[in-house]
């Protein structure tokens, strides 16, 4: 079962070990603006592709996770020189922006955490997308290359067919902090969910102004208006009017649905801009 205080406490050393990380590459690449806002996606894309080949050959455990962590911090946090007090206050994003996209961040998480009502337990919808969280349970156990959990005989691991980076991060914080898969699930949407965020406020300041980190959060926090509709017009007839939705959808559903899916779009769009700041 999921506690939440684990599940919080895997998502702080996330969000600090990540972007400590990540800053020390971005401030190297990026201009002022963009430098913070793409820290923890940066971070946790460089590390996870590095971290997976090492534990590949050397074995996946606790103390090896620890001591990559501890080997890639102390030079990032050795040779990080930013200065928040030298970017002008129209180059940065407010405070207050982050700590909203902090909360925002809770919804998706939350999506997939347990509520206790008595002696039985809830779960919302998005549960059944993070099904996979065997998946994260199996690395811890069994190590690398991860195993199917669902299908194989008896004594047999299996293989997986199936595209794990995100879960590999999952993992790693499983293993390193003791979590079960479930905590580590909840702890890993909400990082992925918050770094997405930072990206797009990071964006929206360096094409449009500092506000526009405001209008990020509003649209973000959309969601179908399908909910209103049926309570205002009844199911039956929003039946016949509107189709259910596709999961070509916003944020706030995908964050929650599929944050592997949002953190590698995440990375996708930071690709572009490492090639294009680094051409200039």
């Amino acid at each position: 079962m999921a506690l939440t205080l684990h599940a919080a406490i895997g998502a702080v050393v996330a969000l600090l070990f990540w972007t400590a990380l990540g800053l020390c590459i971005s401030q190297r690449i990026f201009p002022s603006a963009l430098r913070l806002p793409v820290a923890p996606a940066l971070g946790w894309a460089v590390h996870s592709a590095v971290a997976l080949p090492i534990f590949m050959v050397l074995g996946f455990s606790a103390l090896g996770v620890a001591a990559l962590a501890a080997i890639a911090l102390t030079p990032a946090v050795a040779v990080s020189k930013l200065r928040f007090d030298d970017q002008p206050r129209h180059q940065r994003i407010p405070g207050w922006a982050y700590l909203a996209a902090a909360v925002l961040a809770l919804a998706p998480a939350l999506a997939v955490a347990p509520e206790h009502v008595g002696d039985a337990v809830v779960v919302a919808k998005p549960i059944y997308d993070h099904a996979k969280i065997a998946i994260i349970d199996a690395m811890t156990r069994l190590g690398l290359p991860p195993a199917n959990p669902f299908f194989g005989e008896f004594g047999e691991r299996g293989r997986l067919a199936y595209y794990y980076l995100w879960y590999f991060s999952a993992a790693q914080l499983a293993i390193v902090l003791r979590l079960t898969g479930w905590e580590a699930d909840i702890a890993l949407t909400w990082f992925s969910a918050f770094s997405s965020l930072t990206l797009m406020m990071g964006l929206a300041l360096w094409f449009a102004r500092r506000s526009a980190a405001l209008w990020v959060l509003l649209f973000a926090a959309t969601g179908s208006l399908r909910f209103v509709l049926w309570a205002l017009i009844g199911g039956e007839r929003l039946d016949g009017m509107l189709d259910y939705a596709t999961g070509f959808a916003g944020w706030l559903f995908n964050s929650a649905w599929v944050p592997q899916h949002l953190m590698s779009a995440s990375c996708a769009v930071i690709a572009v801009l490492v090639d294009e700041f680094r051409a200039q």
